[in-house]
C-alpha cells in the first residue's frame, strides 16, 4: 500500500530538516557511506522515497511511504486526512491526564520525526537499572528494556494501516506499555514472540527503518520485546490483534505488581508471589500455604478470588488440584521458543 506513487507530491512537500538528520545517520554505515555525495533527487530514489510509477504515467514521484516517512506535516494530512501520531506519558496517577506529550499534530510532525523525538524521551525516562545474577555478577537491565520499548515503538510504526481513520498511539502507564495501531497483524499473534514468520504492511516506511540500522530484521523484535521481560523477570508482554487494531503490552513489573491494590488484596499478592518465585509451574494448595505461611482458611480465601478474578487457573480436581498463572498461546509458544537460549545460559554460567 506504501508503495504507490503519489500524484503531485514532489521534494518540495517533504521535511528537509527529516531528510537530512536520517542521511547523516544512513551513512555512518559502511554499506551506505557512497551516499553521502549523491543529489537529493538520487538518494530519495535509492531509499525508496522516491520511484517510477509503474502502474500509470511511468513519472518519477514521492510514494506514500516516503511522504508518511519524511513529508511535511500539511501535505501527509492532504492525503492522509486522520494521520496522528501520539504518546502520552500517564505514568504519573497524580496528574489528570498526563505529564507529557509529543503529538504528531500539535508538533508538525512526520513518522522520523515523531520517532526520534520519542525514542530520545525513552532514553532519558527509562529507569537505568540493574539486578544481580546468581553469581552476584551486576546484569544491566536498561539496556533490554530500552531495546524492548524501542521495538514496539517501530513494530507499531511500521504495521500500521495509515489508511484507517484511528491515531496510532503509544501510552505510558504506571506498569506498562500500551501501543495501539490500526490494521490486523499481517502474520498469526502466535507468531510474534518468535521468530517463525515475519511480513510488513508497509514495505517503503520497513525499509527505511531497517536500512538506517532501526528495529530488528527477520522478525526478532517480538523476541527481543520477550527476552526482555525474562531478563528484568517482568510479567510476559501481551500482543492481541484484530480487523480493527493491534495492541502490543510491554510490562514494567512482575505478574504480582500488574494489578493494582484496587484489583487484589495484599494476601492474594502474596499467593501470587509464591507461585511466581517457586520455579514450579504448578503449585498445590498445601505448597502455597506452606510458602505463605498461611491457614488453609486464609490461603484458600485468597486463592479462590484469584481464581474468581481469573489472575490464577486452577488444574485438575480432587488430590490433583494445582494452581498456575494463565498464559496466552502466544506466550506459551514464545516461553517454548525460548527455552534452548535459557538452558544454554544456565550451562555457560555454571561452568
Amino acid at each position: 500500500m506504501d508503495t504507490d506513487v503519489m500524484a503531485n507530491y514532489g521534494i518540495d512537500d517533504l521535511d528537509m530538516n527529516s531528510i537530512e538528520q536520517y542521511k547523516s545517520e544512513l551513512i555512518k554505515s559502511e554499506e551506505y557511506s557512497s551516499y553521502e555525495g549523491l543529489d537529493i533527487s538520487t538518494f530519495l530514489k535509492r531509499i525508496g522515497v522516491m520511484s517510477k510509477d509503474y502502474e500509470n504515467s511511468g513519472n518519477y514521484g514521492i510514494t506514500a511511504g516516503g511522504l508518511l516517512f519524511f513529508g511535511d506535516n500539511n501535505a501527509i494530512l492532504h492525503r492522509f486526512p486522520t494521520f496522528q501520531l501520539d504518546y502520552f506519558d500517564k505514568s504519573h496517577p497524580d496528574q489528570e491526564r498526563w505529564s507529557s506529550r509529543i503529538s504528531s499534530i500539535e508538533k508538525n510532525l512526520n513518522i522520523y520525526s515523531f520517532f526520534k523525538l520519542t525514542d530520545e524521551h525513552l532514553k532519558a525516562t527509562i529507569p537505568n537499572s540493574f539486578k544481580l545474577d546468581e553469581n552476584g555478577k551486576r546484569v544491566d537491565t536498561f539496556g533490554s528494556m530500552y531495546t524492548a520499548i524501542r521495538e514496539g515503538l517501530i513494530n507499531m510504526l511500521m504495521h500500521a494501516d495509515y489508511f484507517e481513520d484511528s491515531p496510532i498511539t503509544f501510552n505510558e502507564y504506571t506498569n506498562y506499555y500500551e501501543f495501539l495501531n490500526p490494521g490486523k497483524m499481517k502474520i498469526p499473534s502466535e507468531d510474534f514472540f518468535t521468530t517463525n514468520n515475519s511480513k510488513n504492511r508497509n514495505a517503503i516506511i520497513s525499509k527505511l527503518f531497517l536500512q538506517v540500522g532501526f528495529g530488528e530484521r527477520a522478525g526478532h523484535g517480538g523476541e527481543k520485546i520477550f527476552e526482555s521481560a525474562v531478563q528484568n523477570d517482568f510479567r510476559d508482554p501481551i500482543i492481541e490483534t484484530n480487523i480493527y487494531q493491534t495492541k502490543l503490552i510491554i510490562w514494567k513489573v512482575d505478574y504480582a505488581n500488574s494489578f493494582s491494590g484496587k484489583k487484589i488484596a495484599d494476601r492474594e499478592r502474596e499467593v501470587l508471589r509464591a507461585i511466581i518465585s517457586s520455579g514450579i509451574v504448578e503449585l498445590s494448595h498445601g505448597k502455597i500455604e506452606e510458602i505463605t505461611g498461611y491457614s488453609r482458611y486464609v490461603a484458600d480465601k485468597a486463592i479462590y478470588s484469584l481464581v474468581d478474578k481469573e489472575i490464577i487457573e486452577k488444574r485438575g480436581v480432587g488430590r490433583a488440584t494445582r494452581f498456575a498463572l494463565p498464559t496466552t498461546n502466544e506466550q506459551l509458544i514464545a516461553q517454548i521458543q525460548a527455552m534452548p537460549d535459557m538452558l544454554r545460559n544456565i550451562i555457560n554460567n555454571s561452568k
